[in-house]
């Protein structure tokens, strides 16, 4: 694909070119900046599907993107559908009903619905085991890209869900953390 190709240095991680495969991104904030921007290169040259379970996709960020890179604003953004899940009940459901298309589709936060600590670990593991199959069945009519945080330290018993994915992954990139930065006082006065 000639728009994964293209991608800048930014992106340099994420060439894979034509391959159709599961690529996973473990990044700060699910690697959203580095993957609106994906969305955005994509959606210049065709469709693109985004499947949001962190509820994250913000389209003026893609908007502003697709404005760095071509004039057709409005034509760009109608190539990109979104759908969204609030539970992992509901992502599950999502993939499911996802038919299979020779359009990338973009997963942001998937992680994010298996979380909840309402339902239990082995409930979550075994729903995501079912979703992993739902990615992979996507995965082979066109590039699937599934970006995910790093679990927090207070979410270590879910540690065994981030295995499970990276473990059905193509390929697994992990994006350094963003470097804090040092809080500067400022006088409100001189």
């Amino acid at each position: 694909m000639d728009a994964i190709e293209s991608i800048s240095s930014t992106l340099a991680p994420l060439d894979f070119s034509s391959e159709n495969a599961l690529v996973l991104v473990i990044a700060p904030h699910a690697g959203l900046p580095l993957l609106v921007e994906l969305v955005a290169r994509l959606a210049i040259n065709g469709h693109v599907r985004v499947l949001d379970g962190g509820n994250r996709f913000n389209i003026y960020p893609v908007a502003q993107a697709v404005r760095r890179l071509s004039p057709r604003l409005e034509e760009t953004l109608a190539r990109i559908s979104l759908a969204r899940a609030f539970t992992c009940y509901q992502m599950l459901t999502l993939l499911e009903e996802t038919p299979t298309q020779s359009a990338p589709t973009l997963v942001l936060d998937l992680l994010a619905t298996f979380m909840d600590e309402n339902v239990p670990l082995g409930e979550s593991s075994r729903l995501l085991q079912l979703a992993i199959t739902q990615l992979e069945r996507l995965s082979q009519a066109a590039p699937l890209i599934v970006g995910v945080k790093p679990l927090d330290p207070a979410a270590a018993e879910r540690t065994p869900l981030l295995n499970l994915l990276q473990a059905s992954a193509a390929h697994v990139y992990q994006l350094e953390k963003e470097q804090t930065q040092t809080a500067v006082t400022l006088p409100l006065f001189s």
